[in-house]
């Protein structure tokens, strides 16, 4: 089977599942071609495999004029802006697209994100090629205020061939959007922990408590929070440390909190790391939390794929009632859940944890046991692989 996989950046550093499913593709024999908008951070990624081929379309990227005139478009924030922008966008895409699909016409396009599907569509549509879109949270939460986009997703749903969501959450937002119930299938992240192993508890516990935090520094992901539960932390055990993996918008205002609160020398930064040396980091911590909530713009996770993880790694999570999170951590059992915004019952849990190791054990073991069975990249890839062939 020849694949189009269509994505908006390959190589994105957040967006490993990206690299790691075109690579089982291969694995299983697949002929598979990349198009997207820019291949990035290639100094980070390299490929295992050879695919046929990777196309650098920049089909997001629009000339001076129309640059110029979309940051009118956005100053003017309204439906009518909003509509030309989506259009000259959309526009630009089709045509770079169909010259390059044509030129290799594969069998069927498999097309990570909506918003990258809708600039797509009308160039599938064009060929005969049809497609299968993965929706994963921004594309039906936050993307939604772009009214453009969001009258344009009752076509796309119905061209699309097969829809696919990580979460059980996810397919309730498509549902609400007006998709056929019967064309979402639910399938989960795969794990990649790429050779490494957890590490043993009885090594863990030779080391201070210590916390950890592997993500994208964004409001969704409320780094804030995160560290303000630290804070109280440190006022029950002074000598817990907290390493943050990752980078974002909200990294300035992390820094100033730090400085703010006095946890310069307890809180590492990393920045963002190649994901093989960030699970190393993290593998040598005794729990790993994220404070996930909705944010003002209404951006969620999907089924954040840093918290599966952690707890492939027997690392206990501690994070929030948000999103595909309760499908992934048990609460009570392979960590802890609270409410979100609420970082003092965060703070609570953490220290419950770091004060008890033997329950920090226990659930990290929880944990890796409960993922590996719904995180299954084997099963992943056949569940997909299976939808493709049966829509191309």
């Amino acid at each position: 089977m020849k694949i189009a996989y269509i994505v908006n950046n390959y190589g994105e550093i957040s967006e490993t599942f990206v690299r790691d499913l075109a690579n089982e593709f291969v694995e299983k024999g697949h002929s598979v071609i990349i198009f997207c908008n820019q291949n990035i951070n290639q100094d980070l990624f390299s490929n295992p495999h050879h695919f046929d081929d990777i196309k650098e379309l920049q089909f997001s990227q629009l000339s001076l004029f129309n640059k110029i005139t979309t940051r009118l478009y956005r100053v003017l924030k309204d439906e009518f802006a909003q509509k030309k922008h989506f259009n000259l966008k959309r526009k630009q895409a089709t045509k770079r697209l169909i010259v390059s699909l044509n030129q290799h016409k594969p069998d069927v396009a498999f097309i990570d994100f909506g918003v990258v599907a809708v600039r797509s569509q009308l160039a599938l549509e064009q060929l005969n090629i049809p497609f299968v879109v993965h929706f994963h949270a921004m594309d039906i939460t936050k993307a939604l205020n772009n009214t453009a986009y969001r009258k344009a997703l009752p076509s796309l749903f119905e061209s699309a061939t097969a829809l696919i969501t990580p979460s059980e959450h996810i397919k309730r937002l498509l549902i609400l959007e007006g998709a056929n119930p019967e064309k979402i299938s639910v399938v989960r992240l795969g794990i990649n922990l790429e050779g490494l192993n957890p590490l043993s508890w009885e090594i863990r516990r030779k080391s201070h408590p210590s916390l950890s935090f592997l993500g994208r520094f964004t409001p969704k992901k409320h780094p804030l929070a995160l560290i303000e539960a630290f804070n109280l932390v440190r006022q029950k055990i002074p000598h817990a440390t907290l390493t943050m993996i990752g980078d974002g918008e909200e990294m300035t205002r992390v820094k100033q909190r730090l400085e703010t609160l006095k946890l310069t020398d307890s809180v590492k930064l990393w920045g963002a790391l190649p994901h093989k040396q960030a699970l190393e980091i993290v593998n040598q911590h005794w729990l790993l939390a994220q404070h996930s909530v909705v944010a003002l713009d209404g951006d969620q996770e999907g089924f954040p794929v840093g918290l599966a993880e952690g707890a492939a790694l027997e690392l206990p999570i501690v994070s929030t009632y948000h999103s595909g999170i309760p499908e992934q951590v048990i609460d009570g059992k392979t960590g802890f859940l609270v409410r979100e915004f609420d970082y003092k019952t965060m703070a609570e849990r953490m220290i419950e944890l770091l004060n008890n190791p033997d329950l920090a054990e226990q659930m990290g073991k929880a944990g890796r046991e409960n993922i590996t069975k719904i995180c299954n990249t084997e099963k992943r890839v056949k569940q997909i692989l299976k939808i493709l062939q049966h829509n191309n």
